[in-house]
């Protein structure tokens, strides 16, 4: 059993791991369980503290040898590092919480939950019971008291114990069995349940209302933005007697909607009343973001104000051409791109290769790098929507097969099916060809003409407005608006996206916030 004592003690290792690895996915539960067990280790710690170290303390008192004091010292410092440690990790994880947005579906976290205490007080149980049965196949024979300040160090695991905690030790394989196996089989049960509970789509906040959400969007179609609304984090309203749904988030006490409705009756007024009663009866003002002209238009009986915050570039890829003097800079990337050996490729990630994956993870750290604040992720997604299977690419290659760029675009779906698709990232290398991104385009323009799709939305341009002459004059909102648009230029280049979008002569639709 001794030889067995190691692994024993990598086994809350691995539910670190385990946690760590859904904390690198926004979960909040696996947050849970590494500020759990950190505490754990920190409790335990200070309860040997507590009934072997004041033995220790009474002996540095009178103790006159330096190396007795020494070796004294090193015990109490090696408890108190033991116990800090763990404890100044949990505080971290907790100060930071907010980070972890995914929260976890209540099933699977009471699931979770009632697994491991019901392993936790088995082994208690089993510990104790066991120990008194077996207390001659111990040295020195414990009595009922001392093994029961031992069993709550029975969920730790014993080579992780000091030495000067064991009050008594095994001397017969049956007490060896007692001795490991509870810590041992509380800890295997942790790592599986950890896994399940981290790991499984499943067990996620919502999970099953977005595969529902998901559902309602193909068969029904919705706006240009409305497969952002199948991504984590977002929370589902669905109408109660039509086809059609809303994705929204809370923060504080408003419900801030990705996009309008989406469904086969998305354009029923009824479903926006519907979700304002759904907000009221829970004390949340809606906000409805990002919504286009038609679908502000089904929210005008509600009779809220309404502020362009976007505008949106579209495409008709069944007539758009290269030609023209304004889409000059499209051309000269297009014949650059042949003379200099660089194609477009139209994929999906499961389709790609390990190296490219590599590849474009490596153009999105450094896109993400030069940035001075976080990615907006609400309406922007990065390498993990790419995995999408509905997602489409279309990467660029120089001459060498190295990815230079990549584009990814997420499908706008009718109730025929797709009928297109609406860029979402858009990352270069910074060595790349001078206009790889205009060449991306022109040739997701010639796919997507050649498959008979009949939509290509460029997405929105926060901030960002294209406003003609005869437009009516900005009110105080759309100019304080203006405003933040110049001061988060540097940091978004919100404005430069907007004008690297008119390069291809699109028709711009505003998105307003209502």
């Amino acid at each position: 059993m001794q030889a067995y004592a190691g692994w024993i003690a990598a086994l809350p290792l691995a539910v670190l791991l385990v946690a760590s690895w859904g904390i690198l996915r926004g979960r909040r539960g696996a947050l849970g369980i590494a500020i759990a067990v950190n505490l754990l280790v920190f409790v335990g710690m200070m309860y040997v503290f507590a009934v072997t170290e004041p033995d220790t303390l009474a002996t540095l008192a009178v103790t006159r040898d330096a190396d007795a004091a020494s070796a004294v010292w090193q015990i109490l410092v090696g408890v108190a590092v033991s116990a800090l440690v763990p404890l100044a990790v949990a505080v971290t994880l907790f100060v930071f919480r907010r980070a972890a947005r995914v929260g976890s579906a209540p099933g699977a976290r009471s699931l979770f939950l009632g697994t491991v205490g019901f392993a936790g007080v088995g082994a208690l149980v089993t510990a104790f019971v066991g120990t008194m049965a077996f207390s001659h196949h111990f040295s020195p024979e414990p009595g009922p008291a001392a093994i029961f300040r031992a069993t709550v160090l029975r969920l730790l695991p014993p080579s992780l114990l000091p030495t000067e905690s064991i009050a008594f030790v095994p001397t017969t394989g049956w007490a060896q069995a007692l001795w490991y196996l509870p810590s041992a089989i509380f800890w295997t049960v942790c790592v599986i349940a950890s896994i399940r509970f981290v790991l499984s789509p499943g067990s996620a906040a919502h999970s099953g209302d977005r595969a529902r959400a998901r559902a309602v969007l193909e068969r029904g179609g919705g706006g240009a933005l409305s497969f952002m609304t199948t991504w984590t984090g977002n929370a589902y309203w669905f109408a109660p007697d039509v086809d059609a749904a809303i994705a929204y988030r809370v923060r504080g006490r408003i419900a801030v909607t990705l996009g309008g409705a989406f469904g086969r009756d998305r354009f029923d007024p009824s479903v926006a009343r519907a979700f304002v009663d759904f907000c009221g009866e829970r004390g949340w003002t809606p906000v409805f973001y990002s919504v286009d002209d038609a679908e502000n238009a089904t929210l005008d009986g509600l009779g809220w104000s309404s502020t362009q915050v976007a505008e949106e570039a579209r495409l008709d890829p069944t007539t758009w051409t290269p030609a023209g003097k304004k889409r000059q800079d499209v051309r000269t990337a297009t014949h650059r791109a042949a003379r200099e050996g660089v194609r477009a490729e139209w994929t999906t990630w499961a389709a790609l290769s390990f190296r490219d994956r590599a590849q474009i993870r490596e153009i999105s750290e450094a896109w993400v790098a030069d940035k001075t604040i976080p990615e907006m992720e609400f309406t922007l997604g990065g390498i993990e929507q790419m995995t999408d299977p509905a997602v489409r690419l279309m990467i660029a290659r120089d001459a060498q097969g190295r990815v230079v760029a990549v584009t990814s675009w997420i499908p706008v779906y009718a109730a025929s099916g797709v009928q297109g698709y609406a860029l979402d990232v858009m990352r270069r290398r910074h060595d790349a060809m001078n206009g790889v991104m205009e060449f991306v385009i022109g040739a997701v323009v010639e796919r997507l003409r050649a498959d008979g799709r009949t939509v290509l939305s460029l997405s929105g341009s926060p901030l960002a407005f294209h406003r003609d002459a005869s437009d009516a004059e900005p009110d105080a909102v759309e100019r304080f608006l203006g405003q933040l648009s110049v001061l988060l230029e540097r940091a978004y280049g919100f404005r430069s996206l907007g004008n690297f979008k008119k390069k291809f002569q699109p028709d711009f639709a505003p998105m307003w916030m209502v």
